[in-house]
């Protein structure tokens, strides 16, 4: 009967640490279900904030886009009076001023093609291009203004 009886202690024993495995992989199972639903819940909103974001930056460009174009055209007219300004001074000094007026032409000319080629700027690229683009407009606009204080002395 010993026999019998440790058979059946063995037999329990092995059925009841059956059943505590296929209970911890079951609760594993769960436990990673229910991660990986959360992960696609997640996975969801980043693909949806993404979407904003494209939205946003997209919006943000137009607007750099036509304000950085209305300010280069506002250049070109004060660029276009600079030229036909006469002058009365010297020979010399009207040379300097003409190539100084040539200088801020091309240079507006510069950002107008820089603006235009915005759009393949890479979009971690873009707040340094606005930053620097921006920078560059602000002091061509001083120029301008500059060069027709120089010219009046």
């Amino acid at each position: 009967m010993e026999k019998s009886t440790k058979k059946m202690k063995t037999k329990i024993l092995a059925f009841t640490l059956t059943g505590l495995m296929i209970a911890a992989s079951l609760t594993t199972f769960a436990q990673e279900d229910k991660k990986a639903k959360e992960a696609r819940k997640d996975l969801a909103i980043a693909k949806k904030d993404l979407r904003e974001a494209k939205t946003d930056s997209a919006a943000d460009y137009q607007k750099f886009k036509t304000a950085s174009e209305t300010k280069i055209r506002e250049n070109q007219m004060e660029i276009a009076t600079l030229k036909a300004k006469k002058s009365t001074d010297t020979k010399e000094v009207k040379d300097r001023y003409d190539k100084r007026v040539i200088a801020l032409e091309q240079k507006n000319n510069d950002l107008k093609k820089k603006i235009k080629d915005a759009s393949t700027v890479k979009t971690s690229a873009w707040p340094t291009f606005k930053r620097e683009f921006n920078h560059d407009l602000q002091e061509l606009g001083h120029a301008i203004k500059d060069i027709g204080v120089d010219n009046t002395k």
